[in-house]
């Protein structure tokens, strides 16, 4: 095995599905209700998007690549850990879900094991910080 450093997102993600591989279809739920939680609100996004080198058109062009992704590959991502870590979390696909992931700790009762590995793995921080409660 590769040290942590070493691993890319795609090889981190597929540690994380081996590890815990009952979590891969409450991962993938999760991820699309956070896609359906962006496009609700897209409008108010782009008008309040911060300035920086991640624009608002290629943040929603990520949530639309991953919306794509889980309706192509839907219950093969429950079902396998490689699946789930190639197409979710290859290339630019991966900072959309990773942000997902780091919500889900956030936002659920994620078992302790579950969110240390969440964690060691893609880090704490949200990729993305936008207040929903000012929205008009």
């Amino acid at each position: 095995m590769k040290a942590l450093e070493e691993m890319n997102n795609t090889e981190r993600a597929y540690l994380l599905a081996k590890l815990f591989p009952a979590t891969l279809k409450e991962l993938t739920l999760f991820i699309q209700q956070e896609i359906e939680h962006f496009y609700k609100h897209k409008d108010y996004l782009q008008r309040v998007w911060p300035k920086s080198i991640l624009t608002a058109n290629f943040w929603f062009g990520l949530v639309e690549n991953v919306e794509k992704v889980i309706q192509h590959h839907n219950r093969s991502l429950h079902k396998s850990p490689r699946i789930f870590a190639d197409h979710l979390f290859y290339g630019h696909n991966a900072i959309f879900t990773i942000h997902c992931l780091i919500r889900y700790v956030e936002k659920n009762d994620c078992p302790k094991p579950l969110t240390q590995a969440i964690h060691l793995l893609f880090g704490e921080e949200k990729v993305i910080v936008i207040d929903f409660e000012e929205q008009p």
